[in-house]
């Protein structure tokens, strides 16, 4: 099982990288474990994970050294959603949108079906805070995806395996950046 599970983190990584949804160590991504959640570790290049890229942090007490800085988001999101997987990135055209809108409205059939709508989170802190992390974990209760305003994206798969929970919250992430990108295009049109 262990060797699924990484194997899906790699290939997480190499995607999210070559789909420039991150920069080479930006981003993060975890899985539910029993006693908490795996995640990336700070730093690393996530388009070349190895096994000792990914550790190990419990849901309760003091987060491992090497962990992610997002892992206080992590934990918050695992504590109040059935989140089975958590993936977090800086899709760019999103994240421009961000700035401007309160939620993003997929106008794209894809985007309706999977997101419904994303809502653009604006605590006063946008990274590694709990009070970043109270709002994502809220954000995340009633939607499978959101942004925060000027940082970036967060998704969740509730798939059982935790190796499919990982690849649903990355394609909801890749809807996601396709249906701002749409919306983006749709309102320069407009504009004539």
């Amino acid at each position: 099982m262990l060797a699924r599970i990484y194997t899906a983190f790699r290939q997480v990584g190499e995607d999210l990288f070559h789909q420039r949804l991150i920069s080479a160590t930006a981003g993060n991504f975890s899985v539910r474990t029993k006693e908490g959640f795996l995640i990336t570790k700070s730093g690393v290049q996530k388009a070349r994970l190895t096994p000792e890229d990914l550790v190990e942090v419990p849901l309760e007490g003091p987060f491992p050294e090497g962990a992610s800085v997002e892992s206080v988001i992590h934990r918050e999101v695992y504590r109040a959603t059935p989140a089975r997987a958590i993936v977090h990135a800086h899709p760019r055209v999103a994240v421009a949108l961000s700035f401007h809108l309160d939620r993003i409205v997929p106008l794209d059939l894809e985007g309706q079906y999977y997101l419904k709508e994303v809502p653009v989170l604006a605590p006063k802190t946008t990274s590694a805070t709990l009070e970043a992390a109270l709002a994502v974990a809220e954000g995340l209760k009633e939607n499978r995806a959101c942004l925060l305003r000027g940082h970036g994206a967060f998704a969740i798969g509730l798939k059982e395996k935790p190796e499919e929970a990982l690849l649903e919250a990355y394609s909801l992430l890749i809807t996601l950046e396709e249906s701002a990108e749409i919306l983006f295009y749709h309102r320069l049109w407009e504009k004539g």
